[in-house]
């Protein structure tokens, strides 16, 4: 992959912000920001340029014999609907990282991320390790050693990369899916189970319980993890992309919209406690308050979300990563 840098045929990655110019009174138009990266270099597999460059087969056969992806088909529950896949080949050539994000939000059909780590020789002071926020349960740390197979839902997991001290390569795999008609009731029946396996008796709690369940099922759990780590998301963004106009505006944005989500939080939390009593209800009225109760019932695995989960896989030999 070092071959496919020197010779020009990787690009630069870049976060792409779609902004609404709200700020000039047209709430119809947006303003697309390309925020560059640190010395991050990608390409698709894809492509037949790179596919079919007799100096590097390894890429080709990993693509056409679908490595990853042919063996999560068989294994992942039919009801995803696993449909098709894509493969990126990425270059870190030291210093880059990636801030915390999501993969998508659902609407492009990614489903499961799968990261193959081809770093030999990586030790711990290199850096570069990815990091998994399974909200509300604690961070993962996976460092990025040769033949690390790291998979996670695409729409769920809140992951970053730290910064590298020295170049590191990676193949992602993102799966795309076309969900089957009975797929929403065998998902839910899926993660009923889970939750069933995992409840604590305990009636007292039982309205903190529901609540938070409700919350980590539906799409404002990915706004409030901006909230339960808005120092370390900040930092991330800062250490991540170059300094530019583009990324000032950007940051700008970013402080306005941890104020929306405050409030929202502030107004969801009065709505659930209206309903549990009102001024005599012993649910959350803070966002803090919330995010200690959820981080204190996390450690008697009271809840479960759908979709958080993040596997750790390894190869038995260094053959099965090279084919």
């Amino acid at each position: 992959m070092n071959l496919l840098h020197t010779s020009d045929q990787l690009y630069p990655n870049s976060t792409h912000i779609l902004l609404n110019d709200a700020d000039n009174g047209n709430k119809l138009a947006a303003n697309t920001l390309l925020l560059e990266k640190h010395d991050i270099f990608e390409t698709e597999l894809a492509l037949d340029a790179i596919r079919d460059q007799s100096s590097v087969p390894f890429l080709r056969d990993f693509f056409e014999q679908q490595v990853v992806f042919g063996s999560l088909h068989q294994a992942l529950p039919g009801w995803l609907g696993l449909a098709g896949h894509m493969v990126k080949v990425q270059h870190n050539a030291g210093r880059g990282c990636f801030p915390m994000h999501f993969d998508t939000y659902g609407g492009d059909g990614k489903c499961v991320t799968a990261v193959l780590y081809l770093n030999e020789e990586w030790k711990p002071e290199d850096g570069g390790e990815i990091v998994l926020y399974p909200f509300p349960k604690s961070r993962v740390v996976v460092q990025p050693r040769f033949g690390e197979l790291v998979l996670f839902s695409s729409q769920q997991m809140l992951h970053r990369v730290m910064p590298a001290t020295k170049p590191r390569y990676a193949l992602t795999t993102w799966m795309y899916h076309s969900p089957p008609p009975n797929a929403k009731a065998e998902s839910a029946a899926y993660y009923k189970s889970i939750a069933r396996n995992q409840e604590v008796s305990d009636a007292g709690n039982a309205a903190i319980r529901a609540m938070v369940s409700k919350v980590l099922r539906s799409s404002f759990r990915r706004h409030l993890m901006k909230l339960a780590f808005r120092d370390e998301w900040i930092q991330s963004l800062h250490e991540s992309h170059v300094q530019s106009e583009a990324f000032d505006h950007y940051m700008a944005t970013h402080q306005k919209e941890l104020q929306v989500i405050e409030a929202a939080t502030a107004q969801m939390l009065a709505n659930f406690r209206a309903k549990d009593g009102g001024a005599n209800s012993k649910l959350p009225q803070t966002t803090e308050e919330l995010l200690q109760r959820m981080e204190a019932a996390n450690s008697f695995k009271t809840f479960s979300c759908n979709g958080s989960s993040g596997f750790l896989l390894r190869p038995a030999s260094k053959e099965q990563v090279r084919l």
